[in-house]
């Protein structure tokens, strides 16, 4: 947003220096990305007056001038415009001053023979127009105004500063120069200088226009008034050129300016429609119950003002005139409609709307403009109809027009939202404000004291609030440019916290401050990670956002981009591509790991947060030894891999094995478990997805839900060790030896082991697999070595007989089985 100082001293008082208002506006909130000094490219540009023209003796196209600039001594200047000529005005460039638009400094210097003492300037060469042709010649009127050697930049209207400012999203007020001006008022608390209506027009609310319920919502309208007697062949004057100009846009006509200055004053757009080409486009007298707003139609178009044919479609929101597409709503008129020289009557548009369907349109089409941002940001509907009455009373200042009709989908608002504000809660928000002590004498500088009402109400009332006194404190009525962004009572507190300033108020600290800590949550899960990373894994960070490749996948509503418009459901397809990565720059391993989460559409909307790796590849850093085996890791190295990277958390995870995962291996893949409950999965690749060349290698891949697992970490029991005295008596181990059906898993018959073994079986322990054919293609041999241990007496062969015997008996009945010979 650009803006003139001198559009915004005549708004409001500024009694400071434009370095010392941009500092005030960027620490209140609007930052002056640059400040510009207008008159810094005619520095030492002044006005003379040709007195004497003379060809030059050694030149055909040179003339030698004498000019007079005012000073006790006329200049000779060599000079080879045409349009030369004695009792003219122009703007002379004296020795010294340097003309940045052709890079040239002005030298006294000798040409052919003949000293000349300064430049006779053109357009051009002052850099106020691209081409020019001959010297400038001032206007006499003007000149006679001013002495001779008067700064050309008083001449030129260009002492001035211009304000780039930055304006966010949660500010919409600054995306016009009457909400800059309040807020330098605010600032400087100096006197504001609004402009006032001289007369408002009459309101016509019309309930039957045909409006899109998506785009003009409850907060929203829709307005086109009827204009006569008005022409598309004037010009401006010279100060609206001159303020649309600085703020950087072009001037076209009065009546288009006119439009583009409200917009910019009162930051609502406007546009203006010629009455005789929307009469030829539908083929009779055009109405203004003819307007409709409504979404396109995906085989229609629309040649739009900067000559471009945008192909239309259901996402893109227009103003239709009989059904007609006449403009993309908020964002840019057709041309077929457009003012022009021939323009003498016209429909001017006031609209507030939706700003996502104002975004949606202008993401369609690929360009945004003033109008566009300024409905994104979103613009209070209450200051619609106040601006178009303040455009027509400009348009009566240059013609002979009677009083319009605004017709709108709905009246004025006839109620205020009041805001409460409690004096109590200010106090308790800010704390006490620090001032000064005058009296040096005294030993503490400062003093502490709460604000008072004067000085609440004085802040607020700056801002242009209305204040009614209540018990409990005030009841604060917005104006309409600020309703956007002050809705509750914390924001009407920051307001006056930051119109004085925040380092003005004491620290209010806890007392007694409590340091923070970690969670044991938190802590187990910074101990998985490290887990993982000193096991030899690296920790990836993958995009949330992916293309919609499925109905499953939850849709964003305002995606930027096809390839991120769902949201994941996943995250071993992004590490695949991690791996498949590797794999092409010639890696020998990735070992990855990724905490984040996955979102389900299925059965309800749902965040759940996950830890996924995956494993290519053999992490050695002894490349020279077994340089021709396998690089790749077996099934039971991989799994180990990830058991020894959840050591640290001291869970006992048990593996069953599946076939349901699709992605994974049907006889290389399981699910874990930890205290009965499911936690993940662990899996070699399927080979048809290698076959299929969408993975190039064999991978596997695993995935831990963090809920579960931290659940279990953490209880009292695991988190908390618990330290056993070490047993001085000697233990007593028994070897079993049983041929299962491989059905049966390991972990099953340990733990029915376990549960049979009463308090003197102290552990058990898988210590030999054995298969042979003679066992049967169905059968393999376990061996478990099984420890008995009583903590208070050495045990002998009789106390453990009994025991040992009813161990061998129920595992035989319960898994079928008998003793290996």
């Amino acid at each position: 947003m650009k803006v003139s100082q001198n559009w915004l001293k005549s708004l409001v008082e500024i009694n400071t220096t434009p370095e010392a208002l941009s500092e005030k506006l960027s620490i209140g909130g609007f930052e002056v990305e640059s400040l510009i000094d207008c008159s810094k490219n005619v520095k030492g540009i002044v006005l003379g007056k040709v007195l004497s023209v003379v060809k030059h003796v050694n030149s055909d196209k040179l003339s030698i001038c004498c000019v007079d600039i005012g000073s006790s001594n006329s200049l000779q200047i060599i000079c080879g415009a045409k349009n030369v000529k004695p009792n003219i005005h122009v703007y002379v460039a004296t020795i010294g001053a340097h003309l940045s638009a052709i890079n040239l400094t002005i030298k006294k210097s000798e040409i052919r023979g003949v000293m000349s003492e300064g430049m006779i300037c053109s357009f051009e060469e002052l850099g106020i127009e691209d081409t020019s042709e001959g010297i400038a010649i001032i206007n006499e009127d003007l000149a006679f105004k001013h002495k001779l050697g008067t700064p050309g930049a008083k001449l030129l209207d260009l002492n001035d500063y211009i304000y780039d400012l930055a304006i966010t999203a949660n500010r919409p007020d600054g995306m016009s120069v009457v909400g800059i001006a309040r807020e330098i008022s605010a600032l400087l608390e100096t006197k504001l200088n609004i402009p006032k209506l001289k007369n408002t027009c009459k309101i016509n609310p019309y309930k039957d226009f045909n409006l899109c319920t998506e785009a003009i919502t409850k907060n929203c309208l829709y307005s086109i008034s009827h204009i006569d007697s008005v022409s598309g062949k004037k010009l401006s004057p010279a100060w609206l050129k001159d303020r649309l100009d600085k703020s950087g846009i072009k001037s076209i006509n009065l009546l288009v300016d006119i439009t583009n200055y409200i917009l910019l004053e009162q930051g609502q757009p406007l546009h203006a429609f010629d009455k005789d080409k929307l009469s030829i486009l539908i083929g009779r007298e055009v109405s203004f119950e003819d307007f409709s707003v409504r979404k396109a139609n995906n085989n229609e178009s629309l040649l739009c003002l900067n000559g471009e044919n945008y192909k239309l479609n259901e996402n893109i929101t227009i103003v239709a005139c009989d059904n007609k597409p006449v403009a993309i709503a908020g964002v840019i008129g057709g041309l077929e409609t457009a003012v022009n020289n021939n323009t003498t009557s016209i429909y001017l548009e006031g609209a507030v709307f939706n700003p996502v369907t104002i975004r949606k349109s202008s993401k369609e089409i690929g360009i945004r403009t003033e109008s566009s941002s300024r409905y994104e940001k979103g613009i209070s509907y209450k200051n619609t109809l106040d601006s178009i009455s303040r455009a027509i009373n400009i348009l009566k200042e240059y013609f002979i027009i009677h009083n319009p009709i605004i017709n709108t989908s709905i009246d004025r608002p006839s109620t205020e939202i009041l805001i409460p504000l409690r004096r109590e809660r200010i106090h308790k928000i800010l704390g006490p404000r620090l001032i000064r002590n005058e009296n040096s004498d005294k030993v503490v500088p400062f003093e502490k004291k709460y604000l008072t009402d004067a000085e609440i109400t004085e802040k607020l009332k700056l801002i242009g609030c209305t204040l009614t006194n209540k018990e409990y404190g005030w009841d604060v009525e917005i104006i309409p440019n600020r309703s956007q962004d002050l809705l509750r009572e914390i924001d009407l507190i920051e307001e006056i916290a930051r119109l004085i300033g925040y380092d003005m108020f004491d620290l209010t600290l806890p007392n007694p401050i409590k340091p923070g800590k970690l969670s044991s949550s938190q802590i187990a899960l910074r101990k998985l990670k490290t887990g993982f990373i000193n096991n030899g894994f690296n920790e990836v960070l993958s995009y949330s956002l992916v293309p919609d490749n499925n109905n499953n996948l939850i849709k964003i509503s305002n995606p930027l981009l096809q390839e991120t418009s769902c949201l994941r459901d996943n995250l071993w397809q992004a590490h695949i591509k991690i791996c498949n990565q590797n794999i092409k720059s010639g890696n020998d391993y990735c070992w990855i790991f990724e905490v984040g989460n996955i979102f389900h559409k299925k059965p309800d909307l749902l965040q759940e947060e996950i830890l996924n790796g995956a494993i290519y590849g053999n992490n050695k850093f002894e490349k020279w030894l077994g340089s021709n085996k396998d690089k790749n890791l077996n099934y039971y190295e991989a799994r180990g891999k990830l058991k020894e990277a959840l050591t640290i958390l001291n869970l006992k995870i048990e593996d069953k094995p599946t076939e349901t995962i699709d992605f994974l291996h049907p006889g290389r893949s399981s699910i874990l478990f930890t205290e009965g409950k499911e936690i993940g999965y662990f899996g070699e690749i399927h080979p048809k997805l290698i076959s299929d060349k969408k993975v190039l290698n064999k991978i596997y891949l695993f995935s831990l839900k963090i809920n579960n697992i931290l659940e279990a970490s953490t209880r009292k029991n695991k988190w908390i060790p618990i330290y056993k005295q070490f047993s001085t008596v000697p233990k007593i181990e028994r070897d079993i030896n049983f041929i299962f059906n491989k059905k049966y898993l390991v972990s099953e018959i340990i733990l029915q082991i376990k549960k049979s073994g009463k308090k003197l079986l102290e552990d058990v322990n898988l210590i030999d697999v054995y298969d042979d054919n003679s066992f049967g293609n169905n059968f393999t041999s376990y061996t478990f070595r099984l420890s008995y241990r009583d903590s208070e007496k050495t045990l002998l062969e009789s106390d453990i007989a009994v025991l040992h015997e009813s161990i061998v008996k129920t595992i035989e009945k319960k898994f079928l089985t008998h003793l290996r010979d």
